[in-house]
């Protein structure tokens, strides 16, 4: 198959309004005759660049993914020296790109809570790009809690997944809160949801009952 020869200006132009339009609207309620307006280009070329709807909603993905992994600092993961001080920071950090960069971080959320509603088969496509870039994201946990002193009785294994666990529902119900709360605009302003993580995970590295 022919190689498509794409302008970068009108190819970043189209992305950034189709993230910009599906992160509001979702997949569904998003029409392509919007995104092209939205880009200023027109709806033929659309197509001829990612041939469909669902391959423009992929390849959108794909840009604001990379994007994000293009300005993450990851020094904010391997500094840490304990489990608190990573999480603490690196949700702090994440935050402030969130804050930073809201149509690119929009679109992520977005795709992420609106998966069961895709149609198939793009949502098994993008089942797979998103296990992938999890497991890409967890790398970095992984790495710092390797250097935890675990008690012999506990498995390494048990740890991480309980972690994972208490991770991906703190970060869900911070991200609900900001949707609550449009006028959240600083660190500051989300330190309560930051702290509420940082206790959970004491019970977790500590244990609740009392020795």
């Amino acid at each position: 198959m022919k190689e498509i020869v794409k302008d970068p200006q009108k190819e970043k132009s189209i992305l950034t309004a189709s993230a910009k339009l599906f992160g509001h609207y979702g997949y569904r309620e998003t029409k392509t005759d919007h995104i092209a307006e939205e880009a200023g280009v027109s709806k033929g070329l659309l197509f001829h660049y990612y041939e469909n709807k669902s391959g423009l909603y992929q390849a959108t993905y794909v840009y604001a993914s990379e994007f994000f992994y293009q300005h993450v600092d990851y020094s904010i993961w391997t500094k840490a020296s304990d489990l608190l001080e990573m999480v603490v920071e690196a949700t702090k950090y994440k935050i402030e790109l969130q804050l930073n960069y809201p149509i690119e971080f929009d679109f992520l959320l977005k795709a992420y809570t609106e998966m069961p509603l895709l149609p198939e088969p793009l949502r098994s496509a993008m089942t797979k790009r998103l296990d992938t870039d999890i497991n890409r994201n967890m790398t970095l946990t992984d790495e710092v809690i390797g250097k935890l002193p675990l008690r012999e009785d506990i498995q390494e294994s048990d740890v991480l997944e309980t972690i994972y666990a208490v991770l991906n529902s703190e970060t869900t119900r911070i991200q609900r809160e900001m949707g609550r709360h449009p006028e959240w605009k600083t660190i500051e302003d989300l330190m309560p949801e930051i702290d509420r993580m940082k206790r959970k995970l004491k019970l977790l590295e500590y244990g609740f009952v009392k020795r």
